[in-house]
């Protein structure tokens, strides 16, 4: 019997569970604080959390295409693209030079990104076809949904008005509309990270072979 098939996927399980244990006692700790009469707003841990992990997934994605050649478009595609979305969490600092600020800043990136990604547009269709088959797919596309879909879904105000049956959110309600929403958000980047990181690993093992 071959045990290091379970000996791996028993450490990548371990290593992984690292940053999701993190990210709940963030959350934990975000629970208790109170900033200006808001939990979860702008400066707390948890959106800390997410921009540092939304920065070391653009790092990832951006290191396995220095480190294999073959990968750089998709490397740089969805590292700029990681990179694109911390820009838009630090808004509120960019908003300190004027409302909106944060959108040229972006969009500066991801054409950066994009040019990139298309100097290399030979590997573009290919790089996808092969990220398709790989256990990083899975992952990246569940932190996506998390991030982009179910917690800005979840956390409309609509849904908190209806489940807690008033007209107008208390601010304990809010928090909690917060808790879900940025929790969620936070899942996501956790989970958008891991991804990155086992396409890093896949990246590696491949030149290796």
């Amino acid at each position: 019997m071959n045990l290091k098939p379970i000996i791996y996927a028993a450490v990548r399980v371990v290593l992984y569970a690292i940053p999701v244990v993190a990210s709940a006692l963030v959350i934990k700790s975000d629970a208790g604080i109170l900033v200006d009469g808001i939990k979860f707003g702008e400066g707390s841990s948890t959106e800390w959390m997410q921009q540092l992990f939304l920065l070391l997934t653009s790092l990832t994605f951006i290191l396995a295409g220095i480190r294999s050649k073959s990968h750089k478009a998709i490397s740089y595609l969805f590292g700029g693209g990681a990179l694109v979305a911390l820009i838009r969490e630090l808004d509120v600092y960019f908003d300190q030079l004027y409302h909106g600020a944060w959108f040229p800043f972006a969009m500066l990136v991801l054409a950066i990104a994009v040019f990139l990604a298309y100097r290399q547009k030979k590997q573009i269709w290919e790089n996808l076809e092969e990220f398709f088959t790989t256990p990083a797919f899975g992952t990246f596309i569940a932190g996506f949904l998390s991030v982009f879909v179910f917690s800005r879904l979840f956390g409309t105000k609509k849904v908190w008005r209806a489940l807690f049956d008033v007209e107008k959110l208390e601010p304990v309600q809010r928090w909690v509309k917060n808790a879900v929403e940025e929790g969620s958000e936070l899942f996501g980047y956790t989970l958008l990270f891991i991804a990155a990181v086992e396409f890093f690993v896949y990246v590696s093992r491949k030149l290796k072979q």
